[in-house]
């Protein structure tokens, strides 16, 4: 090894940074040099000399400025911390709180909306539906199939057979928007003066009607033909509510009686003048 090799590591090997292997390369090369120990010494010398000098003390306003210096890097820095939170603060109080309650509010109405509204129909299954006999009965709508007759709004099969659920067994619930109803109307409106109509009839599960036996008939034969279409007319207008909206058998036998009565007015028309 030549002692220009070695003139970089003599330093740190006064100073013994230098590795195991190293070392050892130096120290075989310093054994045969004296030029290169001769600058080792004076290395170490030199060394020595600087760990023993004293620190020098700094001055009193050099302190202040470095303290001054360090806490102005401090305030600078908090305040850049500070104003991304004041940022984030009030972007989350100025956009996304108002419209995340919007969102929500909005939802909440929505759903309170359908479930009033769906809450009340009836969930009719297809089993249900084949064990009627007809798919063909609608009873959703609002208004008697006539209606129109009398201009005045009537309750809805579901709701009028849900207020006599209690005595739905004993006797089926009569549809008020069905042909039946419409019969007794146009009966009133007809001939039939102080006359009634007696018969016994069967009641089916789509809400259709046959009569069995006519117990007491009218003077008017063409009544009786006009009740038994009536109870047997579209099942789009059947003259009872179907069994699956109640609680009763699949068919039952009810007696119906239609009477017409005419009551005077003349006299309590005369009392009041």
């Amino acid at each position: 090894m030549k002692c220009s090799d070695i003139q970089f590591d003599l330093t740190f090997y006064a100073d013994g940074t230098l590795s195991e292997q190293e070392s050892l390369a130096v120290a075989s090369h310093l054994e045969v040099c004296p030029l290169c120990r001769q600058a080792h010494s004076e290395y170490r010398e030199l060394s020595a000399g600087l760990r023993s000098m004293r620190r020098p003390d700094l001055s009193f306003a050099l302190k202040n400025k470095i303290n001054e210096a360090v806490r102005t890097e401090l305030l600078n820095a908090r305040g850049i911390s500070t104003s991304k939170n004041s940022d984030i603060r009030q972007w989350l109080e100025m956009q996304l709180m108002p419209y995340s309650v919007g969102v929500l509010a909005s939802l909440l109405i929505g759903m309170t909306f359908l479930t009033m509204m769906f809450s009340g129909r009836p969930i009719i299954s297809r089993g249900e539906t084949a064990k009627s006999g007809d798919s063909t009965i609608m009873l959703a709508s609002n208004r008697a199939p006539y209606s129109e007759m009398t201009g005045l709004d009537v309750i809805s099969p579901t709701d009028f057979a849900r207020s006599r659920m209690d005595f739905a067994a004993e006797s089926p619930s009569v549809n008020p928007q069905g042909a039946l109803i419409a019969l007794t109307k146009s009966l009133v409106r007809g001939g039939m003066k102080d006359d009634e109509v007696v018969v016994v009839a069967d009641v089916f599960s789509n809400g259709l009607a046959r009569v069995s036996e006519v117990v007491e008939p009218s003077h008017n034969s063409q009544a009786i033909l006009d009740l038994e279409k009536a109870l047997q007319s579209d099942p789009a207008f059947a003259p009872f509510v179907p069994a699956k909206f109640e609680t009763r058998p699949e068919s039952v036998r009810v007696v119906l009686k239609f009477q017409s009565v005419n009551v005077s007015t003349r006299e309590r028309r005369n009392r009041r003048l």
